[in-house]
């Protein structure tokens, strides 16, 4: 991979140590180690008497725990910078596989997020987060040793723990877990560490690494890129492609100290704790872009990664191209303003739990679909959905299944299907933010569809990022009709047969809203269960009077148990 070049940053020599002072890291403290360890060798070798094994899920809490503890004392201990870089590296390897075998092997399975306990990834954060610790603490004594091989295991000791952070950065989106506090600024700090020494482009051996050599510049610009992207907004298996095309991409890339245009670029900021923005989102979150030059952050210039990627975005298999394209772009972007909100709304989870709120338990008339269908929504206002459940109360019945039985269970379902109280963190024309109870954790994924009750008035959405806080489930969602009904289906089965009625909504999608005030209505398209429906299936959608023969047509819209169809 080629190397990511960076201009040559101002007054190196003051600016270092000035720069390790705001990483407040650890200072030696300790003369001699609680394990009582000597060497590397030693400590090898009281790592393996120990019986914890990496990769055996019984061991790996306690000996992510052993580590952490480990890698604060060598980070304390009074010792030469040879020393400790060597006994740093028996904890990293040991770090590293227990990593592995926590999360990244689980992680990127189909199912293997939902098995690994919330407890055990935030262990393996932890470790990354120390072991960085460790490292920086190393860099800052051996950048006050002369000498050759100093510079060299100083150019390791910042390579080991940037790397570290870079781990950390991409298990957090894999599980929905939000950073540690201080992990970007911390980053970022170390960058301009290495770069006021002029060592981020310094080739650093490294095992675990792919090409077997590592520098600063590409570990940094490859987890900048990967969380510039939004991958929280993906699937495991779409993250793994991310994260494997950021590492491509990082080579052609470049920092920039002073500039005068921010298009087609991300911006960094040595002041705040968060990842590179785009651009062309600065003025719309309303951001000092004084933050984002030197000597306070710089620009990570994107224009030959961006024109490549115009090139690739037009072949029609590179869906997830073509959203970071637009992503990053000076033409795209977020246009509209998030506007911070104290509300308080109710939620609802699941499209059971949408329509049984809105089924009425008996089917609706033909003249009620049929005007659902041809009815126009013109001048509505620029945010909301109109959930309508047509004249009735709220009822009907929808077991685990999505099969519309009416088997008398109208009280445990109504359980089930209960609005959740939650906080409206903020709004913008296109979505909102939501603060979700610690209880929804294991129910809201990227994806899902979710009704939300704000001042009287009901909105259909489906959420697009979600990280999980101590006390809370942070998600945005995204606005996805203007209106939408509740009715039931029949598919057609391969024996020629016709299926239980099945709970479906209606939706009249959103328009083009980018024009302030507006809200233009879109198709009506049909959103149904995944994975019982497909296109080209035939399905028959039930009233009163009688059936209609539908076929279902293209997918236009994909979500955590649902689909949207266009139909005929």
């Amino acid at each position: 991979m080629p190397q990511a070049p960076t201009q040559t940053a101002p007054q190196k020599a003051a600016v270092a140590p000035d720069l390790f002072a705001r990483l407040r890291l650890p200072q030696p403290s300790l003369d001699v180690l609680t394990c009582a360890c000597a060497n590397e060798n030693q400590l090898h070798d009281w790592l393996a008497k120990q019986g914890l094994h990496p990769y055996q899920p019984a061991h790996q809490l306690r000996l992510a725990g052993l580590l952490v503890s480990l890698a604060g004392e060598i980070a304390r201990w009074h010792n030469s910078g040879q020393q400790r870089l060597a006994m740093l590296e028996v904890v990293r390897e040991y770090a590293l596989a227990c990593v592995d075998g926590i999360a990244l092997r689980r992680g990127d399975q189909p199912k293997g997020r939902a098995q690994v306990p919330q407890i055990a990834v935030r262990a393996a954060m932890r470790l990354l987060q120390q072991l960085a610790l460790a490292y920086g603490a190393l860099a800052g004594q051996l950048r006050q040793e002369s000498g050759l091989l100093a510079r060299r295991r100083n150019a390791c000791a910042l390579q080991r723990a940037v790397d570290a952070y870079r781990r950390l950065l991409q298990l957090g989106p894999l599980f929905a877990l939000a950073t540690p506090r201080d992990t970007w600024r911390n980053l970022q700090l170390l960058v301009q560490v290495a770069r006021a020494q002029k060592l981020e482009t310094r080739a650093v051996r490294d095992r675990h690494h792919p090409q077997r050599r590592d520098r600063v510049a590409n570990a940094y610009m490859q987890v900048a890129l990967f969380a510039a992207a939004n991958p929280g907004q993906l699937g495991s298996s779409e993250q793994q492609q991310l994260w494997s095309l950021t590492f491509e991409w990082a080579g052609v890339t470049a920092i920039v100290d002073s500039y005068k245009s921010r298009s087609e670029s991300l911006l960094a900021s040595l002041a705040s704790d968060r990842a590179p923005i785009p651009g062309n989102r600065i003025e719309n979150c309303r951001l000092d872009p004084r933050l984002y030059t030197a000597p306070l952050g710089w620009k990570i210039d994107l224009k030959r990664l961006l024109a490549r990627l115009a090139r690739r975005s037009k072949r029609a298999d590179e869906h997830l191209i073509r959203r970071v394209y637009r992503g990053w772009s000076y033409r795209g972007g977020r246009l509209d303003r998030r506007v911070p909100s104290r509300q308080r709304c109710q939620v609802l989870t699941g499209m059971g739990a949408i329509c049984h709120h809105l089924d009425s338990g008996a089917p609706l008339d033909q003249a009620v679909i049929e005007g659902f269908c041809g009815a126009s929504v013109g001048g509505r206002g620029a945010v909301g959905t109109e959930l309508r459940p047509q004249g009735i109360e709220l009822g009907g019945v929808l077991p685990t299944a999505p099969s519309l039985g009416l088997d008398g269970k109208g009280a445990m379902g109504a359980q089930k299907y209960r609005a959740v109280e939650a906080a409206v963190a903020d709004v913008s024309r296109g979505g909102m933010g939501l603060r979700l109870p610690k209880e929804l954790a294991e129910k809201v994924r990227v994806g899902e569809l979710l009704a939300v009750r704000l001042a009287d008035r009901w909105q259909l959405a489906v959420i697009r990022w979600q990280c999980q806080l101590q006390d809370c489930v942070r998600a945005g969602v995204e606005f996805v009709a203007s209106e939408a009904l509740a009715v039931r289906v029949q598919r057609h089965t391969a024996e020629g047969r016709l299926s239980a009625p099945i709970s479906g909504l209606l939706l009249r999608r959103r328009g083009d809203a980018k024009q302030a005030g507006a809200a233009p209505a879109g198709p009506v398209v049909f959103a149904l269960p995944q994975p019982l429906f497909k296109s080209g299936d035939s399905v028959e959608l039930v009233s009163k009077a009688e059936k209609r023969s539908l076929r279902l047509g293209s997918q236009v819209e994909s979500g955590s148990g649902f689909a949207c169809f266009e139909f005929v």
